[in-house]
C-alpha cells in the first residue's frame, strides 16, 4: 500500500527532507464519516493524529455519569496525544462530528515525529492550556451566571474561534446540536432549548442546515455580559 501524501497542515510547514522521512514513518491516513468514532474514552492509546480537515469532539463520562464536551479539534490540532500525557489509555471520546480526515502515528513513534517536528509539542502544550482554561471559564461561570449567560459565552468563544462572517452575521462553519451547547455550558437540553428557541424568535439567533448563525452579535454580547 502506497504511502499517504504529506499532511497539508502549518503543524509541518517548513521541514527538511531528513525531517519529513522521520514524520513519514508510520503515518496512515483516516477517514471518518459524520458521527464516526475515532477510540472511546478507556481504550487503549496506540495512536496520535493530527486533524487534516473536518471537526471533531472529544467527550469525557464523569464519575457520576454525565457526559461532558471537554474540546473540540479544529484542523491542524492534534487528538489523541496520549503520550504526551504519559497515559496508555485514552481519557476522552473522540467523533467526527463532519466528516473528517486524520493522519495518524503509532503511539511508539511520539518522539520521533515530535523530534523532527517541534511544532507538534507546542500544539499539544496549547490544546492542554486551552482545555484548562475552559475548564476554569466553565467553573466560573457555573458558579457566578445564569443559564443565558453562560449558553451565550459558550457559542460566543466557538464563533470567534471558528466562525465565518456573512453579511453582518456570524456562522459556526459546522454542525452544533443543542445536545452539545448543554453540554458545553453546563445546563440541560431543556434549558438549552428553551433559551435558543426565545433567541430564534427575537431573531438574534438562527438556525440553518444544523449550523448556529448568531444574527445580532450586539444583542449576544450584551447577554453574555448579563
Amino acid at each position: 500500500m502506497p504511502a499517504p501524501p504529506f499532511p497539508d497542515t502549518p503543524l509541518f510547514d517548513g521541514l527538511d527532507d531528513r525531517q519529513r522521512a522521520a514524520v513519514s514513518e508510520g503515518m496512515s491516513s483516516v477517514i471518518l464519516a459524520a458521527n464516526q468514532t475515532l477510540f472511546a474514552q478507556g481504550d487503549r492509546a496506540e495512536r496520535f493524529y493530527v486533524l487534516v480537515d473536518g471537526r471533531l469532539k472529544v467527550t469525557q463520562v464523569t464519575e457520576d455519569g454525565r457526559q461532558i464536551i471537554v474540546r473540540i479539534v479544529h484542523p491542524g490540532e492534534l487528538c489523541g496525544f496520549a503520550p504526551a500525557l504519559n497515559r496508555d489509555t485514552y481519557p476522552g471520546h473522540a467523533e467526527a462530528m463532519v466528516p473528517s480526515r486524520l493522519f495518524g502515528w503509532p503511539c511508539r513513534r511520539w518522539e520521533a515525529v515530535v523530534g523532527a517536528a517541534p511544532s507538534l509539542t507546542f500544539s499539544a502544550m496549547r490544546a492542554i492550556g486551552r482545555k484548562l482554561d475552559e475548564a476554569h471559564t466553565r467553573l466560573r461561570e457555573a458558579s457566578t451566571e445564569e443559564a443565558g449567560p453562560r449558553i451565550a459565552h459558550v457559542l460566543l468563544r466557538i464563533a470567534r474561534e471558528t466562525g465565518e462572517a456573512e453579511g453582518g452575521t456570524i456562522r459556526i462553519p459546522f454542525p452544533l446540536t443543542r445536545q452539545d451547547v448543554a453540554d458545553l455550558s453546563g445546563n440541560t437540553l431543556h434549558t438549552v432549548s428553551r433559551i435558543m428557541a426565545a433567541w430564534e424568535a427575537r431573531g438574534i439567533l438562527v438556525r440553518a442546515r444544523r449550523q448556529v448563525i448568531i444574527a445580532d452579535l450586539a444583542a449576544f454580547e450584551a447577554i453574555a455580559a448579563g
